[in-house]
């Protein structure tokens, strides 16, 4: 896969009629893309996660017609899985030969497959229906979605269909006031606003990438597809309507801001408020703050924002809020069964006296400590001017996906727009590693 260059100009059309490689790979990328979203909008779909619930129309949506038997037999995990895997080889096709494609052509792939998993059943997760199970704790119950869980609500008609039932909100008091609105509109039309919203956040990072880098004199087609045309963003994040895509919108918006609107407090400032949506987000302020010209401005935007997000959380919903604003929260209490630290925990069970329940605390704790340094050594360089403030955001991003005891694919965008920013091959390639690393992540097999 190629990152963007630093030239605008595109390398002239061969002189045939014929598609190019990079166009054949965005040709069949689609068509593989249009089997993932079509073919198991089935009722019982076991790629359909929420159909343990019931398969209602509204939940299936406008592409049951099209869904297949197959979704709800033995099959069913294996082909998603092998789909999955194609459409991302054929993704890193598409990167490489990315200076073949137009850019009418490639915003237009981009745009046509977010309508599509628009369009599609929520795949491989449960979460959006656990944002509308918190709004209505809080409005249709009284209940703080900070303290209590679906559990609390089982005659509620969100419960069947919500994911992790015995989990209080980890999301940012933000997002959850935003969520607010919805739970007076009933369970169907909260999915589908919740499905719109995230499809028009997502189109909204391509469009800033695009923006940002001809601004700073690169071929966006590139940056756009690697961000627009990645597995984990459409399959996950817009067809699962995960709230990442929100997130990472104000985050980019932040991002690019600080790097080609010449604001530095004000994109500082910005992007610290997208953790008022999702702790992660935080993640990259301390890099734009020691990359700052001017620190003293942009350290006092970001910790003033960061105040008013705490006085949000507590106003709001009072101290058990403030639990979410941590960049670990009561996730890391969780394992996911591919994470680098079960893994390593894993294999240290295999090879040494006991199991892996015997190493989990130690290796979650090396592996934090190890983050940690990394963390520190990019904050470093980045005020001492060595590494540009979005590249190091975008590699301890990198490290804290690696290091996280809790791994799930749509993390995978919060790496993605920094690392298109960012224009480091290297970059690239990790965030394209990690993407096949979690492929295996909540797919049923």
């Amino acid at each position: 896969m190629s990152a963007p260059t630093r030239r605008v100009a595109r390398a002239p059309a061969a002189a045939t009629t014929a598609p190019g490689a990079g166009v054949l790979a965005l040709a069949l990328l689609c068509l593989v893309y249009g089997a993932l979203a079509l073919l198991w909008a089935e009722p019982g779909s076991d790629v359909v996660l929420a159909t343990a619930g019931g398969s209602p129309d509204w939940l299936l949506g406008p592409l049951r017609l099209a869904g297949q038997p197959f979704a709800d037999g033995p099959l069913s995990g294996p082909l998603f899985y092998a789909g999955l895997w194609l459409a991302l080889l054929l993704y890193g096709a598409v990167l490489l030969r990315a200076r073949e494609i137009s850019p009418r052509l490639a915003l237009g792939a981009i745009g046509g497959l977010h309508l599509l998993f628009l369009l599609a059943p929520p795949l491989l997760s449960q979460d959006v229906f656990s944002y509308i199970a918190y709004a209505r704790l809080g409005v249709e119950h009284g209940l703080s979605p900070y303290a209590h869980a679906p559990l609390d609500i089982p005659a509620d008609p969100v419960f069947p269909y919500a994911g992790s039932k015995d989990a209080v909100s980890v999301y940012g008091p933000a997002f959850t006031l935003l969520t607010y609105p919805l739970a007076p509109l009933g369970v169907p039309a909260a999915f589908w606003v919740l499905k719109l919203v995230a499809a028009a956040a997502s189109l909204g990072i391509v469009a800033l990438v695009w923006r940002a880098c001809r601004r700073l004199g690169r071929d966006p087609v590139a940056p756009a597809l690697f961000v627009g045309l990645n597995p984990h963003v459409l399959v996950h994040v817009v067809a699962g309507a995960h709230n990442e895509a929100l997130v990472m919108l104000v985050a980019t918006a932040g991002v690019v801001l600080f790097l080609v609107g010449g604001r530095e407090a004000g994109g500082t400032a910005l992007t610290t408020a997208a953790s008022a949506l999702k702790a992660s987000a935080a993640l990259a302020v301390p890099y734009l703050v020691a990359g700052a010209r001017r620190l003293r401005p942009a350290l006092a935007a970001a910790a003033a924002t960061a105040l008013g997000i705490a006085a949000l959380a507590f106003a709001g919903f009072g101290a058990d809020a403030l639990d979410a604003l941590g960049l670990l929260s009561s996730n890391q209490e969780r394992t996911s069964r591919f994470s680098f630290p079960y893994k390593t925990a894993e294999l240290l069970g295999a090879l040494l006296p006991g199991d892996r329940l015997d190493y989990r605390d130690a290796v979650r704790l090396a592996w934090a400590a190890a983050f940690a340094c990394v963390a520190a050594w990019l904050l470093w360089r980045t005020w001492r001017g060595r590494i540009a403030p979005v590249a190091a955001a975008g590699w301890a991003t990198a490290a804290v996906l690696v290091a996280s005891a809790w791994l799930v694919p749509w993390y995978a965008l919060w790496l993605l727009p920094l690392a298109a920013l960012a224009g480091d091959r290297r970059l690239w390639l990790a965030a394209f590693a990690l993407s096949a690393w979690m492929l295996a992540i909540a797919v049923p097999l």
